[in-house]
């Protein structure tokens, strides 16, 4: 949705009605993610995607019929269903779209809470009475319903996914403002990864104690560059389950305060660069500054995925890799909570 939100607001500015269509689960291999959007206004203008194409023509017919005064609905395209065929889904997968018309309050209060960076949902039941009622829920809210406290969890992970609650499947669409990597020692690996960290969606902070080594000609994409102790600047700086924690100093002096400060925290991910004798060696001076064996196991390091990387742009390919692995699995184990 955040795709084809500006239209959204302009459309509703202009008291243009709307209908959209959301990709709210998908099953095997699909096109796009759930959260994708295709909107088409009164007027015949069409913005955004569901499935890339294939699916598109049959999409915007369920549209227009709700744009002609239909109920909002629930659609599925797949590979086991015949109209799947007629419509072409080649890629063999399941979609599952839902279709409403556009509330251009939600609409404009979501588009204002995107600007201004604060975490806010898109909350839609798709079964029962209250299908196509959507609402907009904030991280920052006061504990309410059961659909607010999934929604909030979901949020606290930046996750978009199709829950069950109570006697309802409601979608929850997730807006939060970049998650932060940080990354502690300025070496050429850290501007390899600055570069994919960017690339991957993340706000991504360069921080090293040597002034000379922290300057925007190395790392000129980073967004923040900070001349510190590692860990006097993680202790000041914020950290949530989707902040991500990349220690490249591979200095015992730098690494076992830094590392020690990072499992204190709920940091959904925390890597520490060097070889298989200098983590051997790293573990057992957390040991002795009192770190246990369980708070230990959450560091990975070697730092990424083994795939034989060797240079700095094949080490942070590795480190991306790894990232994209556990925030996926993570995603998987939080949406089965949430449904629980």
């Amino acid at each position: 949705m955040r795709d084809v939100l500006d239209s959204l607001v302009r459309w509703a500015d202009a008291g243009t009605r709307v209908a959209t269509a959301t990709v709210v689960q998908t099953e095997r291999s699909a096109p796009r993610d759930a959260g994708a959007m295709l909107a088409v206004s009164e007027r015949g203008e069409v913005v955004g995607s569901v499935t890339g194409g294939c699916v598109e023509p049959a999409v915007l017919e369920e549209a227009r019929a709700v744009l002609a005064g239909g109920e909002a609905r629930l659609h599925t395209y797949g590979i086991a269903d015949e109209e799947a065929f007629d419509v072409g889904l080649p890629c063999g997968g399941t979609v599952h779209i839902f279709v409403d018309e556009l509330d251009p309050f939600v609409a404009a209060e979501l588009a204002r809470a995107v600007a201004d960076e604060r975490s806010v949902a898109r909350v839609v039941p798709v079964s029962g009475p209250h299908a196509g009622a959507e609402r907009l829920v904030f991280a920052d809210e006061p504990a309410g319903d059961e659909t607010v406290r999934v929604a909030q969890e979901l949020m606290a992970s930046g996750e978009t996914a199709l829950v069950r609650v109570g006697d309802e499947d409601v979608f929850v669409d997730s807006f939060a403002p970049r998650p932060n990597m940080y990354v502690f020692g300025a070496v050429d690996h850290a501007a390899a990864l600055a570069a994919i960290g960017r690339f991957l969606g993340y706000r991504v902070t360069v921080c090293d104690a040597r002034a000379k080594f922290v300057t925007r000609e190395r790392f000129p994409v980073a967004d923040d560059l900070v001349v510190d102790w590692p860990d006097r600047f993680l202790e000041r700086s914020p950290v949530d389950e989707r902040t991500v924690i990349c220690v490249l100093t591979h200095d015992h002096k730098f690494d076992v305060p830094l590392l020690k400060l990072a499992l204190g925290t709920n940091a959904g991910y925390i890597g520490a660069m060097g070889s298989r004798r200098t983590s051997d060696e790293r573990a057992e001076r957390l040991r002795a500054e009192g770190v246990a064996d369980e708070e230990l196991a959450r560091i990975h390091a070697p730092i990424g995925l083994g795939i034989g990387a060797r240079t700095p742009q094949e080490v942070a390919v590795a480190i991306a890799a790894q990232l994209v692995q556990v925030t996926r699995a993570r995603k998987t184990e939080l949406v089965r909570a949430a449904s629980r």
